[in-house]
């Protein structure tokens, strides 16, 4: 298996960026197309052919071929997760308005990597009928027409002129029949030209020596800040030149907002950690049944459909956050530090505990384990958490065969029976069973 799916887990919850004095990203974006004006709400949109679509019954579109009606461009890449668990709705959106509507996926990502996916992964192809969608792939035009650094990034133009710039959970049907309704609309921007390396707060310059004593800190808490973009992760800085450390989370619902700090309060894992099979590694997981919910009313973690809109529920309690502390900290230190701020700031009791939870149990029959791979093959211990289970619909997965090489998979239906009879192969079962693993907590506070 790739490692690049599971790197997005990775990389979700840990730091973002981890710098002195400025902070360099490398996408790995081919370069925008030169003489192109960028696009911002309320322009025109010039005659752009779009050519190299998969998946659609023309391999190319002219933007003058939708000027009187709504065309919108999903940017997305295969390892944006996020974007991958949406398909199936767009897919079905697309049907509901069909002739109304265009929702066009784009990638810069080449052709052959782009239909092999489409052919091959599980999630999408477990569907009926199956969801391959109309993408645009190895784009360069439209990402230098609507630049942007991280996926989802959607792009609404409405009668030829652009109308919204949002993150993917907007792509929904409310919001499709107000803007084919006419109505003028006033979402959120998603915006990427914050430099997370700035602190969320700038002292009084009067107040610039306090910043020399050993004493300096300060937090702040804020709700939904739209100027500032949506991106997942903890942004670490330590800056020895002026001797502080920053933590910051921008934009994310509270439990997230716990988990991603939670997991920054263990020590790193390295790559060569992740693929050797340890028997448990629960704060990569973010599955539900590794967070408990011990709560009155968790109405503000955790979202129902009872609450209403999902957008509305998000814009009332996503929050950003950022810590201070004078001194160059090591990050799990601060992470510690932000846990406790944050649970005496929100009235909660976030940590983690052991607790029995219903988990698929990894064994060794009394078979050999056959058919392994010396250098890569699949760890077992990601085969349910990434292979099977972007809807967490299965127990959490966890490992007792003391196993740590991989395995030489062969295709399976993409089941747990289907999965089980393949590893029943190699000499291992997968059970289900009861077993005490550390989860996340978070409870009313008690003072």
């Amino acid at each position: 298996m790739k490692l690049t799916t599971l790197l997005f887990y990775f990389l979700l919850f840990t730091n973002i960026t981890h710098a002195q004095d400025k902070v360099v990203r490398d996408y790995g974006y081919p370069p925008l197309v030169p003489g192109i004006v960028e696009l911002k709400i309320g322009d025109q949109v010039p005659d752009i052919l779009i050519d190299k679509i998969i998946n659609n019954d023309k391999r190319s579109i002219r933007t003058s071929d939708y000027k009187d009606r709504l065309l919108v461009l999903d940017f997305w890449d295969i390892y944006c997760t996020t974007c991958i668990a949406s398909m199936p709705k767009i897919d079905s959106l697309q049907n509901v308005f069909n002739g109304q509507v265009k929702l066009l996926s784009v990638t810069y990502q080449p052709e052959e990597m782009i239909s092999k996916f489409f052919k091959t992964n599980r999630f999408l192809n477990e569907h009926q009928p199956p969801v391959h969608r109309a993408s645009v792939v190895d784009d360069r035009i439209l990402r230098t027409y609507f630049q942007y650094e991280t996926n989802p990034h959607v792009v609404w133009i409405n009668k030829g002129k652009v109308v919204a710039i949002t993150g993917g959970e907007y792509i929904t049907s409310k919001n499709i029949h107000t803007l084919l309704d006419g109505k003028v609309v006033d979402w959120p921007i998603k915006t990427e030209r914050f430099d997370s390396s700035t602190p969320f707060v700038t002292l009084n310059p009067l107040w610039q020596d306090a910043t020399d004593s050993p004493n300096y800190s300060y937090s702040i808490l804020t709700g939904q800040v739209t100027s500032v973009p949506n991106e997942g992760g903890i942004h670490f800085i330590q800056d020895s030149i002026h001797n502080f450390t920053r933590v910051a989370i921008f934009n994310q619902d509270i439990m997230t907002t716990y988990q991603i700090i939670l997991h920054n309060t263990k020590p790193e894992i390295n790559m060569e950690d992740i693929t050797k099979g340890l028997k448990e590694k629960p704060y990569l997981n973010t599955h539900p049944s590794r967070t408990v919910l011990d709560m009155k009313d968790p109405s503000r973690l955790i979202y129902e459909k009872v609450y209403g809109d999902y957008n509305d529920w998000v814009k009332k309690n996503s929050i950003c956050y950022e810590q201070v502390k004078s001194g160059v900290l090591d990050k799990t230190i601060m992470a510690k530090f932000a846990v406790q701020d944050l649970n005496n700031r929100l009235g909660l009791y976030a940590r983690y505990e052991r607790r029995k939870v219903k988990c698929l149990v990894f064994v060794k029959t009394d078979k050999p384990i056959t058919d392994t791979v010396e250098n890569g093959g699949t760890p077992l211990w990601t085969l349910v958490m990434l292979n099977l289970d972007m809807n967490k619909k299965f127990p959490p997965a966890i490992d007792e065969t003391g196993f740590s090489g991989g395995l030489n998979m062969e295709a399976y239906d993409g089941t747990i029976a289907g999965l089980r009879k393949e590893i029943q192969r190699h000499g291992l079962d997968l059970i289900e069973a009861e077993r005490e693993i550390e989860v996340i907590v978070i409870s009313d506070s008690k003072l």
